[in-house]
């Protein structure tokens, strides 16, 4: 049970503002030209109040002011439509946000040091959509605990799709979805790259 605990709290302090989806559904919608939307609606779990939680320097009687923290940080990011602290180190939340990746060149949810999601325009003029996850140590310290990632996230293009990694998919009309249900951290992440007109 130590070795547990202690391999967690080493996990912990690897991540040091990092944001990890928990129950969710996300879309993003992108299409040829580059402009995108990207929704996302469910939990978050702030890891850096988690660890302080696990080192008992938060208490319950200063737990939402160290909560109001986190929310305040989150909140700098304006795709950020709601979120409102739930219990321990989780937050529900809402994100909406459009762009242009062809100018912008990526695009990071939920930061760019705790990428969910990640849209970048290559040198070689393809945009690439590829998931991430945190590192194993951390993965099997939060599961061990009890914590895992259960969502759905769908890709919705009229763009020319090069290559994917979707279990599922209907690509017989204009507008091409895709889709993955990620059941756990350990799930290979998403990833998807398309050709932009």
């Amino acid at each position: 049970m130590m070795a547990r605990i202690a391999c967690l709290i080493v996990a912990l302090f690897l991540l040091g503002g990092c944001y990890v989806p928990a129950a969710f559904e996300a879309d993003l919608n992108i299409d040829k030209s580059g402009k995108f939307a990207f929704r996302y609606k469910g939990n978050l779990l702030a890891v850096t109040l988690l660890r302080k939680l696990s080192f008992g320097e938060v208490t319950d009687k200063d737990l939402k002011e160290q909560a109001d923290v986190y929310k305040r940080d989150l909140a700098r990011d304006t795709g950020f439509k709601k979120i409102e602290h739930l219990e321990s180190a989780f937050y529900r939340a809402e994100f909406d946000r459009q762009g242009d990746i062809m100018k912008e060149k990526t695009f990071s949810f939920v930061r760019s040091n705790s990428q969910f999601l990640s849209v970048k325009l290559r040198g070689d003029g393809l945009i690439e959509l590829f998931g991430n996850k945190p590192p194993e140590r951390l993965v099997n310290a939060l599961i061990e605990r009890g914590f895992d990632v259960r969502g759905v996230f769908r890709i919705w293009t009229n763009a020319k799709v090069i290559s994917h990694n979707a279990p599922q998919s209907r690509e017989d009309s204009p507008q091409k979805v895709y889709q993955w249900q990620i059941k756990s951290m350990r799930d290979t992440p998403p990833s998807l790259i398309l050709q932009p007109q």
